[in-house]
């Protein structure tokens, strides 16, 4: 399992040893496209969990693209593609094909989208944007600062997040809050550090984007060293 920044996209690329098993897959504010050693999937903004079942090998490579940015790759909206698993050959058939092409001639796959699709930039709005609800600006502030309406806001972000921003929000709230719990961060203090008013709050959030409780996400504690045995070695 790996994820690493994208040299040339606002993404990260990602790749997961499946082993003939479904990938499963959570909200967090992103649109992946995902090579299964055959041909590109298209994951559109998710607001449940998903099990996703590729063929191809058993190493799975992707990119997760930064919020906002992909509906502008792809010319079209998100809110199309919101809860959607979708082969790239039947939104754009043109870079699906290109991108194929460039990958199994040798490419990787960040550089053969990043051929294949030119600029890759969302709207200049999209990035203070979100950095606006991670630092937990209410939305209609933001759309203040932006000069719009609360409707406008909502209208534009469903176009390039596949929801409104207050979902948004709790989308992004929610996966900063799962990276703290897998780094081994207490429950209560994950609440609080994440922006929650109560561990309950935090609990409904992760639980419905989820399918799963805050502490599923905790990693499993060490076994107890034995008498032949030295705890950090």
């Amino acid at each position: 399992m790996t994820d690493v920044p994208s040299a040339v996209l606002p993404a990260t690329c990602w790749e997961r040893r499946v082993v003939g098993v479904p990938v499963g897959v959570i909200p967090d504010g992103c649109m992946d496209l995902i090579w299964d050693g055959d041909a590109v999937l298209l994951a559109g903004p998710d607001t449940r969990p998903h099990s996703v079942t590729v063929g191809g090998d058993d190493v799975v490579r992707g990119i997760r693209f930064d919020p906002g940015v992909l509906p502008g790759v792809l010319q079209v909206s998100a809110r199309e593609l919101t809860d959607q698993r979708v082969p790239l050959a039947d939104v754009r058939p043109e870079l699906a094909r290109a991108v194929r092409e460039s990958v199994l001639a040798g490419a990787a796959l960040d550089d053969a989208v990043a051929a294949a699709a030119g600029e890759v930039a969302p709207p200049a709005w999209v990035a203070p944007t979100v950095r606006a609800l991670v630092a937990g600006v209410p939305a209609e502030r933001i759309a203040a600062t932006l000069g719009l309406g609360e409707r406008q806001l909502h209208r534009r972000a469903t176009g390039v997040f596949g929801y409104g921003p207050k979902r948004l929000a709790v989308v992004l709230r929610a996966t900063r809050a799962l990276d703290e719990l897998r780094a081994g961060t207490e429950l209560s203090d994950t609440a609080a550090c994440v922006g929650y008013a109560d561990y309950s709050h935090m609990y409904r959030d992760i639980r419905r984007l989820t399918g799963r409780s805050p502490a599923d996400f905790r990693p499993a504690a060490a076994p107890p060293a034995g008498p032949d045995q030295e705890s950090g070695a």
